[in-house]
């Protein structure tokens, strides 16, 4: 797979390699080769710009007229026009495909808007029942194919985030089946990645899905288990932001994974520190305290060997504890402004490991 660069960067190693070709370092065959493993990445294109929004007042114009006059619709016109306009819009389209691309993807963009609210209107018109978050569900598997055909990063982000609205709506009305699926959705959408765009955004948004769903299942577990089942839950999300820190992947994906396996045992390990978290088990409400040291010692050493989310973590942590144990001892005022020292001395140190260590990473 090709990695990808910007222009400028692309147009110095050119330059960089061509200097060296000229010195008889290296052939002009290697300089090819060394080139073919780079991809200049699109950047941000006005017209791109222009046409998204562009198709979104389009959208809300035309559903600003539709809902001012929807009383006086049959159902059967109702559903005709909800038709007419995906069709509408996706046929443009493809008519413009080859003459004008960019244009034609922001009217694909606006089909997938037209197919999302169609959706909702269609259950509105029809009383067809179910959940108000299985809309988002269909919504984005719908928007899947388009994502894929076009291979637009966008989309796929975009019909992520539909799936997270879905769990978020559903929560733990959901069912396993439909965690099931969700669960083939985010495979489907890491392959969707590996196939077509290769982004590392769109690796971290399927990675919080992922997450998601594994957060919904463990806590419909945990509801088997009333004693130990959400203290279970905390501790598995836990160790599963380790085990993100070490899954072998790509280089280029590498730095995301980092972010989010720390981030996740951040949130995590922050949650542990609570008594409540430990209330009712065999360890004691007081065991947070030997777990924060524990965990204390642990960021630390995330810190020491390069971990610029660690200071974060770290910030958050000290935050915590400070809150816990002076907010209802001290003024008010005092308490905001050892809090804001306290925000503005970990800023300091993160910036001075930027500039001095050089090596530093997620």
């Amino acid at each position: 797979m090709k990695r990808k660069i910007g222009r400028k960067n692309y147009a110095w190693m050119k330059s960089e390699l061509a200097f060296f070709e000229e010195e008889g370092t290296i052939t002009h065959t290697q300089k090819d080769e060394m080139l073919a493993q780079y991809e200049v990445s699109r950047g941000v294109s006005l017209v791109r710009i222009l046409v998204m929004v562009g198709a979104l007042l389009l959208g809300a114009g035309i559903f600003s007229f539709i809902a001012s006059n929807w009383v006086y619709l049959g159902k059967t016109v109702k559903f005709l026009i909800i038709l007419a306009a995906i069709a509408g819009v996706n046929g443009a389209a493809i008519k413009l495909e080859n003459s004008h691309p960019k244009t034609a993807r922001g009217l694909y963009f606006l089909g997938v808007l037209f197919f999302g609210a169609g959706i909702f209107l269609t259950g509105q018109i029809f009383n067809l029942g179910g959940s108000f978050g299985q809309a988002f569900l269909w919504w984005g598997i719908g928007s899947l194919p388009m994502a894929y055909v076009l291979k637009d990063k966008w989309l796929s982000i975009f019909a992520t985030v539909l799936f997270l609205l879905y769990l978020d709506a559903e929560n733990t009305g959901i069912g396993y089946f439909a965690v099931l699926i969700t669960a083939l959705l985010a495979g489907l959408l890491y392959w969707i990645n590996e196939k077509t765009v290769a982004s590392r955004l769109l690796l971290f948004f399927v990675n919080a899905l992922s997450i998601a769903v594994l957060s919904v299942f463990l806590f419909k577990l945990s509801a088997f288990f009333p004693a130990y089942g959400h203290l279970a839950a905390f501790l598995l999300l836990f160790v599963a932001g380790f085990v993100m820190l070490r899954l072998p992947v790509q280089e280029a994906y590498r730095e995301v994974m980092r972010l989010e396996g720390h981030l996740l045992h951040g949130l995590m390990g922050i949650l542990l520190t609570f008594s409540s978290v430990w209330e009712g088990t065999v360890f004691g409400s007081h065991f947070n305290l030997a777990f924060s040291v524990v965990y204390f010692l642990l960021v630390l050493y995330f810190i020491k060997t390069g971990s610029l989310t660690n200071i974060f973590i770290l910030c958050i942590f000290v935050l915590r504890f400070y809150l816990d144990f002076s907010y209802d001892f001290l003024p008010k005022s005092i308490v905001f402004i050892i809090g804001g020292l306290i925000f503005i001395g970990f800023g300091f140190y993160f910036e001075k490991q930027r500039k001095e260590g050089g090596n530093g990473h997620a």
